[in-house]
């Protein structure tokens, strides 16, 4: 990345940016009583993700080393809050679901007739690490569907670290992504340790 504040950080923090809203939505299942607590509990044993703008807080000295350590409070922070939530009541589990969704077709991808086209649209909303971490791999693409998988789990250590399961993290990341394709001509699956983006015939 540039050692200049430029538009390939603002993408990446817009990214950091919606994925702590996500975080923040999921809270929303719980009491507010409960969720004060858990707000407090994130702040404390995750960090807090910074919400004003990005030329106001970054460390110009450190752009992306500042990037990362933003990704890797977020990514603690949704990992925390979503094991403490099933923790307490598993099932509550439906509802993250259904949270995830609505916050998915808050933010729809755009209107297409190529798979492609949505793929790409995904990888400016997913948080997935740095740019230089590389982790999609398109196995096959046409305009009908792409078929894509992960080099590394990039997620995986900080749902280890809160005890937490990362099927969870997919459960909810899916919902988000068919909620965010809801009433386009395009449907999401994961099957086993690959993605699909498919046109609905």
């Amino acid at each position: 990345m540039s050692a200049f504040l430029g538009p390939i950080h603002y993408w990446l923090y817009r990214k950091i940016q919606l994925q702590e809203s996500l975080t923040q939505a999921l809270t929303s299942v719980l009491s507010e009583e409960e969720r004060i607590t858990l707000e407090k509990s994130l702040d404390a044993e995750c960090g807090v993700v910074e919400r004003r703008p990005l030329e106001e807080v970054i460390d110009n000295g450190n752009i992306h080393g500042w990037l990362q350590g933003q990704i890797a409070i977020a990514e603690k922070r949704f990992a925390f809050a979503v094991t403490t939530i099933l923790k307490k009541d598993s099932i509550q589990v439906e509802n993250l679901k259904q949270v995830a969704y609505q916050m998915g077709q808050g933010n729809p991808l755009p209107d297409t007739e190529d798979a492609q086209s949505i793929y790409r649209a995904l990888n400016d909303v997913l948080l997935e690490g740095m740019p230089c971490d590389h982790v999609n791999q398109v196995l096959e693409q046409s305009e009908q569907r792409v078929i894509w998988n992960q080099t590394v789990d990039l997620h995986l250590p900080f749902w280890d670290e809160v005890g937490g399961n990362i099927e969870n993290y997919y459960l909810l990341r899916n919902a988000f992504i068919s909620g965010s394709l809801s009433g386009k001509p395009f449907n999401f699956q994961q099957v086993g340790k690959e993605f699909l983006i498919q046109e609905v015939s």
